[in-house]
């Protein structure tokens, strides 16, 4: 079997089981980094050392026997790369910073396979495996460079009795749902799917494995990382559903793998990523259901629904949409299809009404816990925001809010410091930076502050034309999308920006303004973007040009910012 054959199959198998190829890789490199630097093990320097030099090996007999290289250079270059290696591996074994190298080396690996592969066979799978490959690497260079007490949310302690890591905690020493009436400890409250996976995974690594205590917890990154990537993948299989190609395709999905908030709750060990997971795979099912009205497609349907609030409640935010849907088809079918779309509907609630309830209903049972209780946080908090009046808050744009592109948070120590209280202006801040990038964070590498402000200001920008894409898409009649599929996509997008509003008025607190409550709007404004620019390219060949270049230009720019930004905030200077 010839390299060409072999690479062949290798763009099938991942084209057919993209999840599954993405899970045998987060489960392959976890051992060699258990989801931080401190525990890479020493011999992983010569396991990569293999990699690198077996992928440049196999691209240089690649291209000697597709006639491209001769004998005389195929010594040459083997002799070149050999003293390359030699000359990096003394660099590497003297870097503060191994991440970085093996970021460097995920992507040159993945530049390997694209040269070896047939780009005219699989231009679009290649493209699409290089934008998201390079994506994977900046994830996992980011939770090698993070602890699991760093950049977190509600996180607490293991060793502590609440928060998201005392929840997995529990769960692993316990072996059982808690005993107790669960508003005792914070967090405690949310459905348990996520925790309890985190809790096997922990239990597997540390008393299986033998990987030690620490590492075994570092190593729930790996879990969030496959959840990032299959986000992504979805992403992808969203995009292609409506027929996306060429560069209407590429620069969606540049936007989709680069975007910070994937990079960030990538490496968060909260249940937000895993419930966007089941988000994502809801809307993709639900759009195929459109297509093909199946008992099977909706029972995915169900399942990813079911699931979703087993993780976090919240992800019924997905159903209103669905239901919409779910009515539309059986208006218009109910004298053809009217009985099987009911058993159907009966089924899809026989599975997704235990799933995604079932939790509420044992703590409504055993405590009386109501069925959305949600814990209230203090009004004493430096954040709160309950002085200003709603109203005021949201049609505030003075200019001191953009002094700094950073999301801002009172301080009695910081002279003219305060709270973002505009939901949007804070959502777009901490879409890129989250709540705990700043102003001190860069202070070893000052030029990436201007770098931040560059990207701050692209991302309102490309939001901006993602949205008037999305509106223009949605509402006016083309062939890209069926009415249907317009309702329901843009339905769900409103009622995210409804729901974040709504918390805002109701949680009075500037946490709560937080992107996390809306990530799938990200994916739902690139397919915006995509579908519109494809709509621009078969009316107008000449604007369509204008149109790619211009975003394609600005997609490649918020990459390079981002990953100069990413890179660096987990880089230590020598």
């Amino acid at each position: 079997m010839n390299s060409q054959t072999l690479t062949d199959r290798v763009v099938k198998s991942l084209g057919a089981h993209p999840y599954l190829w993405m899970f045998f890789l987060c489960m392959f490199q976890n051992p060699f980094f258990m989801g931080a630097m401190e525990n890479i093990p020493n011999n992983m320097l010569w396991l990569a050392e293999l990699f690198v030099l077996g992928g440049t090996g196999c691209m240089i007999l690649h291209f000697y026997r597709s006639g491209k290289l001769d004998r005389k250079k195929v010594y040459l270059y083997s002799i070149l790369a050999v003293i390359a290696d030699f000359i990096l591996l003394i660099l590497y074994s003297k870097s503060k910073n191994p991440g970085i190298w093996h970021f460097v080396g995920g992507c040159a690996l993945l530049c390997i396979f694209y040269c070896m592969a047939d780009k005219q066979k699989f231009r679009r799978q290649l493209n699409s495996l290089l934008i998201l490959g390079t994506g994977f690497f900046l994830k996992l260079y980011y939770i090698l460079g993070t602890s699991v007490y760093t950049r977190q949310h509600d996180m607490g302690k293991f060793e502590g009795e609440s928060g998201h890591a005392a929840y997995i905690e529990y769960l692993v020493t316990n072996h059982h749902l808690a005993d107790f009436d669960i508003r005792e400890r914070r967090q405690f409250y949310h459905p348990p799917l996520h925790h309890a996976l985190s809790a096997v995974w922990v239990y597997i690594n540390e008393n299986l494995l033998n990987t030690g205590r620490n590492p075994a917890r570092e190593s729930i990154q790996t879990l969030t990382l496959f959840y990032a990537m299959c986000i992504m993948i979805t992403g992808y299989k969203i995009l292609r559903h409506f027929k996306l190609d060429g560069k209407a395709l590429y620069i969606p999905l540049i936007l989709i793998s680069f975007h910070p908030t994937f990079i960030l709750f990538g490496g968060c060990i909260n249940n937000d990523i895993l419930s966007v997971v089941f988000i994502m795979g809801a809307l993709l099912c639900t759009l195929k259901w459109i297509d093909s009205p199946t008992l099977k497609n909706i029972m995915k349907i169900s399942l990813c629904i079911g699931l979703g609030m087993m993780t976090k409640l919240s992800s019924a935010l997905i159903a209103p949409p669905v239901a919409f849907v779910f009515l539309i088809v059986l208006i218009r079918n109910f004298k053809t299809k009217g009985k099987d779309l009911f058993r159907q509907f009966v089924l899809f609630g026989c599975l997704c009404a235990p799933l995604g309830l079932w939790y509420q209903l044992r703590s409504y049972l055993k405590w009386k816990v109501p069925f959305t209780y949600v814990q209230e946080m203090s009004t004493g908090l430096a954040q709160y925001l309950g002085d200003q009046k709603f109203i005021d808050r949201i049609t505030d744009f003075s200019g001191y809010q953009f002094s700094s592109v950073y999301e801002q948070w009172y301080s009695s120590d910081i002279p003219g410091s305060y709270n973002e209280h505009n939901p949007i202006i804070a959502l777009m801040k901490n879409a890129i930076f989250g709540e705990y990038i700043n102003e001190k964070t860069f202070t070893a590498f000052p030029f990436v502050d201007k770098v931040s402000v560059v990207l701050f200001w692209l991302n309102v920008l490309i939001a901006l034309c993602a949205l008037i894409c999305l509106i223009l898409v949605c509402f006016r009649k083309n062939n890209l999308m069926k009415p249907i599929e317009k309702a329901f996509l843009f339905s769900f997008y409103a009622v995210m920006m409804v729901s974040i509003y709504k918390m805002s008025a109701d949680y009075k607190f500037t946490c709560t303004m937080n992107f996390r409550y809306i990530m799938p709007t990200v994916i739902l404004g690139a397919l915006g973007m995509g579908a519109a620019l494809k709509q621009i390219q078969e009316k107008d060949e000449k604007k369509g040009e204008l149109a790619i270049k211009i975003s394609g230009g600005a997609s490649l720019l918020f990459a390079g910012c981002t990953m100069i930004i990413y890179l660096m905030l987990c880089y230590t200077k020598a």
